[in-house]
C-alpha cells in the first residue's frame, strides 16, 4: 500500500502513466535506425500483457489520460501518435 502524503498518488500515477505512454509511444512509432524493431515489438508485447491485466476501470481511466495527453501536446503529429497509440492500445472494445 502507498504510504505517501494525501493526493500525492494521483500525482505519482500520473507520473508513471505519462511515463508508460511515452516508452510505448517510442516503440510504436521508433524506426529501425532508432531501436531494432524486434525489441520493439517485445517491449510492446510486454506493456500490452501488463496493461491488459488492468480492470476495465483502470483501463479507461488510462485511456483518457492518454487522450488529456494528447490534447494538450504542442506538437500535432505527436498528439495524433498519443492519441494513435490510445486508442490502439485501450480501443472500444476493451
Amino acid at each position: 500500500m502507498y504510504g505517501g502524503n494525501p493526493g500525492s498518488a494521483g500525482l505519482m500515477n500520473e507520473h508513471l502513466m505519462r511515463a508508460l505512454l511515452y516508452a510505448g509511444l517510442f516503440f510504436a512509432t521508433c524506426t529501425e535506425e532508432q531501436c531494432d524493431l524486434d525489441t520493439a515489438v517485445k517491449e510492446l508485447e510486454g506493456l500490452a500483457y501488463h496493461l491488459d491485466r488492468l480492470s476495465a476501470a483502470e483501463k479507461a481511466d488510462f485511456r483518457a489520460f492518454m487522450l488529456r495527453e494528447a490534447a494538450a501536446h504542442p506538437i500535432p503529429r505527436v498528439a495524433a501518435e498519443i492519441s494513435q497509440f490510445a486508442e490502439q492500445t485501450f480501443g472500444e472494445e476493451d
